[in-house]
């Protein structure tokens, strides 16, 4: 019973939005976090990433991704453009607590990325303007 609570608790946590400077604090156990660029006065590009899931959770990194636009924005944002998007981790997934006996490959965990530019709303860059660096940066 304890090591179905424990699986259950770590699929739980796992799926979470992460709230882990990856630039300040370097890679994160669980594969979640941010990443920011500041591009101009009040104007960022932010990567938010959820937690090592088995399943995709796009709610987890836009809830990173938003969990960092408001620390640099506190008054507000816009979204200028943004791309949800999801791989599989360079890690091996967990291993099955059930089959002890047996060794077993298991699938590889899921990353999901919330990839966009934020302009705060106290920015001196007009929304056309950051649409436009926008569109020069992908291109």
């Amino acid at each position: 019973m304890h090591r179905v609570l424990l699986v259950a608790s770590l699929l739980l946590l796992c799926a979470c939005s992460s709230t882990h400077d990856l630039k300040r604090d370097g890679a994160n156990f669980f594969g979640g976090g941010f990443i920011d660029d500041q591009i101009g006065e009040g104007f960022y590009l932010i990567k938010g990433f959820s937690n090592e899931s088995i399943f995709v959770t796009k709610e987890s990194a836009a809830n990173t991704f938003e969990y960092r636009a408001k620390q640099l924005c506190p008054e507000g944002f816009a979204e200028v453009r943004a791309i949800t998007n999801a791989y599989k981790s360079a890690t091996p997934g967990m291993p099955n607590p059930f089959l002890t006996l047996q060794v077993i490959e298991t699938p590889r965990n899921v990353i999901t990325s919330k990839i966009g530019y934020v302009l705060c709303r106290n920015s001196p860059i007009a929304l056309e303007e950051a649409q436009a660096i926008v569109v020069s940066r992908t291109e």
